[in-house]
């Protein structure tokens, strides 16, 4: 496929041009079906008059439908967008670039998907989709699969489907009541339990107790079963935060937060705090995956997007040689040339 892409760049270059707004397009409105044509040039920033013609094209070829309620993507028009997903990883090289970033980085497997999730909520949505595909070869009878909360892992979730596997489990990865309801552990954890069709164990603990109530709440059989099963946890899957991000979403005090910047916090996955050597420098309560466990789970899979996020997905995932790493076209650009910045590696 590269051959001919170069050959079209050189002869038609505006052909590239045309599929990719289209793509972009077909994306917007799958991820906000069923929706109208302002609320489609609205997103997309474009006017009502382009994304009209446009519009017109692809209903003529049966990639979308129109209806009263509002326009969704067809059948063959998500067949459609997942052949061009492909075709557009090409175009931009961005092949070349996870293979560039799994040696820089020295994790299993890098997967970019095109677009700014920062710009365009769909792109996050559309890492979701592609990291549950991959995540999915890896799910067998009996799997466990913690994940922690966040946007990111609940576009996973959000985009999960049921898989034909026996006794799967869902867990949270840690307590903790922090965040908004909605994308917190407990939250995502539900969501990819029941789009999977496979068991969900909640865990209603505060992230910051101390040892000795730990130990009372610990003698609860349900709560030591569920802590159990984090433990025994074969799959993985994370979102993680800048300091600045995790400090406000927190609402760290300020004695706390000037502690953690004194230690030289950076950045924050899964309760635990590093520096930008992707040293441990404090954890955050006492309930959830653990630090020394961390490498013996099998599937470890990072979803983060967004250009503020690059130093922070460099910082907790370099040389973690099992991850794999979801991100967007653009943070890893970042990533990259933060990396040739430094005498091309870390």
């Amino acid at each position: 496929m590269n051959y001919f892409i170069e050959i079209q760049k050189i002869i038609a270059p505006e052909i590239s041009e045309i599929i990719e707004k289209r793509y972009s397009i077909l994306l917007t409105i799958k991820y906000n079906q069923p929706v109208g044509r302002r609320n489609i040039a609205y997103l997309l920033d474009e006017t009502e008059r382009w994304v009209r013609s446009e519009l017109d094209i692809l209903k003529k070829q049966n990639l979308i439908k129109v209806e009263p309620q509002g326009m969704s993507v067809t059948k063959e028009g998500e067949e459609i967008l997942n052949q061009i997903s492909v075709y557009m990883e090409e175009l931009k090289g961005l092949n070349m670039l996870s293979r560039e970033l799994e040696t820089m980085l020295g994790v299993k497997k890098v997967i970019i998907v095109p677009g700014d999730c920062e710009k365009k909520p769909e792109v996050l949505k559309e890492m979701g989709r592609k990291a549950f595909e991959y995540i999915k070869g890896y799910i067998r009878d009996n799997s466990i699969i913690a994940v922690t909360g966040g946007t990111s892992t609940m576009a996973v979730a959000e985009n999960a489907k049921d898989l034909d596997k026996k006794e799967v489990v869902v867990v949270p990865a840690i307590g903790g009541n922090n965040g908004s309801h909605a994308t917190q552990a407990n939250a995502v954890a539900e969501k990819l339990a029941a789009k999977i069709n496979a068991s969900y164990y909640p865990l209603y603990l505060p992230q910051n107790i101390n040892e000795e109530m730990l130990k009372t709440m610990l003698a609860d059989p349900n709560i030591s079963k569920v802590v159990d099963l984090i433990d025994r946890a074969d799959i993985f899957i994370f979102g993680l935060s800048t300091f600045e991000q995790i400090a406000k979403k927190r609402k760290l005090d300020d004695e706390m937060k000037n502690n953690l910047k004194r230690k030289g916090a950076f950045a924050e996955a899964f309760g635990y705090y590093f520096n930008k050597k992707g040293e441990v420098i404090h954890k955050s309560g006492s309930i959830g995956i653990k630090i020394e466990g961390y490498g013996n789970i099998s599937t470890v899979v990072c979803i983060a997007g967004g250009l503020i996020k690059a130093e922070a997905i460099i910082s907790i995932n370099k040389g973690k040689e099992k991850n794999i790493l979801v991100i967007d076209e653009k943070v890893g650009e970042q990533i990259y040339n933060i990396g040739r910045s430094m005498n091309n590696g870390y």
